[in-house]
């Protein structure tokens, strides 16, 4: 055997038995990249190795706020910032479309809190939400405090779609109250043995939406001699669109009227109000409280408009107290988009409140905002 029998014979050698040694080693898996679902709208995306599509968003805001209200040890001038995440995820099932949501708020001052947290399957509605009962249509910045259900409770319901944009919800939630400031509810109510009952009926078609809403809530007080009172709200309103003036363009109206459930209303405010007094008999009563808003909204384009509000409060104390009075605001704001998903507004409102009673002078506010948001 010469030289190169010999060379030629050990490479097919190394050849055939490096070949043998591959065949054995693992063979990797194809990666599996993330996948857009374009099932549910814009952002979604497939979780990998799952149907679930999940969607993240959310908005960083920085607001610098000025109120001539606050007192010489206060801050009159203040700039303070929120972050804001949501992480939205669903899929479809042989029962219907299986959603959640999960929403983180903070601010800078280090709280962070699940703002909401909820489940849905079908119509079918659970979790800790804003009320099933919200006619809110006012305003941006300002002017929306004068509207029912604006708030989130712990609860669960059913969403009915009739079709042509009509849809009817009906929930269970927990109960709210109002008390002054420093009164601890357990010294007015007893614990909760009913849920509130929370209703809507909403319509909405190319010139706009309407919905009316309502509530009806137990009022437990805590002395057993007392029987339970039922308080309830109810409201509507809408908003219609003017395109006839400019794409973009709108006016919305609100209107609302609660004994004994403040605390569902976006005028809650503990400081001059409460949904339950003492009448001259010493026994507990139920208080009233009605408002009304209107807003204008005027796109000059796409991403500038100019926003005017203002709306009408009432307070009816029942109590010995009489602790009654009336309010109202107006303001005005303007917003910019310089960029895409980028907001600039800035805004001004004046509230008067006019008591009738000697011991709480009447007041009045001046504050304006300048808020920074980007939204993604």
């Amino acid at each position: 055997m010469n030289i190169k029998s010999l060379i030629l014979g050990s490479a097919a050698a190394l050849v055939a038995g490096g070949a043998a040694q591959a065949a054995d080693l693992p063979v990797a898996e194809p990666v599996d990249y993330v996948k857009v679902c374009d099932a549910y709208g814009a952002g979604y995306f497939f979780l990998p190795g799952t149907d679930t599509c999940l969607k993240i968003s959310g908005y960083v805001r920085t607001e610098a706020r000025f109120n001539d209200a606050d007192s010489r040890a206060d801050e009159k001038f203040d700039i303070w910032a929120r972050g804001q995440v949501n992480f939205d995820a669903k899929e479809e099932t042989e029962l219907g479309t299986l959603s959640s949501r999960v929403r983180i708020e903070g601010e800078d001052d280090g709280d962070i809190s699940i703002a909401k947290a909820w489940l849905s399957l079908g119509g079918f509605y659970a979790g800790f939400l804003s009320s099933a009962g919200i006619v809110d249509y006012v305003g941006d910045m300002y002017g929306g405090d004068y509207d029912l259900g604006d708030t989130d409770v712990p609860q669960m319901g059913y969403n009915m779609a009739f079709g042509n944009g009509v849809t009817a919800t009906l929930g269970i939630a927990n109960n709210k109250h109002l008390l002054p400031t420093g009164i601890a509810t357990s010294a007015v109510y007893a614990g909760q043995s009913l849920p509130s009952l929370v209703a809507r009926l909403k319509v909405d078609q190319a010139w706009g939406s309407v919905s009316v809403g309502g509530l009806v809530s137990q009022a437990r007080y805590a002395d057993a001699r007392y029987d339970s009172d039922v308080a309830y709200s109810v409201a509507a309103g809408g908003v219609f669109n003017l395109d006839m003036l400019s794409a973009g363009s709108n006016i919305a109206l609100n209107g609302f009227y609660t004994e004994g459930a403040m605390a569902w209303n976006g005028i809650n405010d503990s400081d001059f109000m409460s949904d339950v007094s003492i009448d001259a008999a010493g026994e507990p009563v139920l208080n009233e409280l009605y408002g009304v808003s209107a807003s204008l909204k005027y796109a000059f384009a796409d991403n500038l408009w100019a926003i005017v509000a203002g709306g009408y409060g009432d307070f009816n104390d029942k109590g010995v107290t009489n602790a009654d009075y009336d309010f109202y605001s107006v303001s005005g704001e303007v917003g910019y988009k310089p960029v895409k998903n980028l907001k600039v507004i800035a805004g001004i409102q004046y509230t008067d409140r006019d008591f009738d009673y000697a011991t709480t002078a009447d007041t009045e506010v001046w504050e304006g905002k300048l808020r920074l948001q980007r939204d993604f």
